[in-house]
């Protein structure tokens, strides 16, 4: 069971990802948390610092997720690796949608924030050792730089499909298939 402090934060996120940044407001977070008026400014005194906790939100879901991951996925090639990293795309786009739009909302408001960069930063390399992992095991020259190549590419694909929906780009997973093969392979 998410303690309250938790439910707030995950209202938050739902907030951020289903309405933007602007309707991310402490009223707002009470309203889609069902809790009293005034719940989340007992924690969070400010905007600023309610969003400095949803990034830590965020950082603690991903780390949660990616050990949930890491023990049940063990891409053995190439191959096995683009369908994970399909299925991937695919919750962050379907299921996972509010949550993906939240992440890039926090990505933008950490351009003008610098103090979130940190930890925003920290959570991407922790994932991304875990994924470097994976291809080293695949036997890729380079995990850490295939890693960076193929985790940049999967953001902007799914950055073009939230914003366009499939109006740009053709058949994304196929293109996913090719690049992941070709910068891995």
């Amino acid at each position: 069971m998410p303690s309250r402090r938790e439910q707030l934060l995950d209202a938050a996120i739902g907030v951020l990802g289903n309405q933007g940044s602007r309707a991310l407001t402490h009223r707002a977070v009470d309203a889609a948390a069902s809790m009293p008026y005034g719940s989340t400014a007992n924690y969070y005194k400010t905007r600023d610092a309610l969003i400095s906790a949803v990034v830590e939100r965020f950082a603690e879901r991903d780390r949660i997720g990616w050990e949930t991951i890491t023990t049940f996925v063990r891409p053995a090639n190439t191959a096995e690796l683009a369908a994970g990293l399909i299925g991937y795309v695919q919750r962050a786009l379907g299921p996972e949608r509010a949550v993906t739009v939240a992440r890039y909302g926090l990505f933008l408001e950490a351009t003008l924030r610098p103090e979130l960069r940190d930890p925003l930063a920290e959570s991407a390399r922790e994932l991304r050792k875990w994924a470097a992992t994976w291809l080293r095991e695949i036997g890729s020259a380079d995990p850490e730089g295939d890693c960076e190549a193929v985790f940049d590419y999967l953001d902007g694909v799914i950055l073009h499909q939230l914003a366009f929906d499939g109006q740009v780009g053709g058949d994304w997973q196929a293109a996913v298939e090719r690049t992941v093969l070709r910068l891995v392979a």
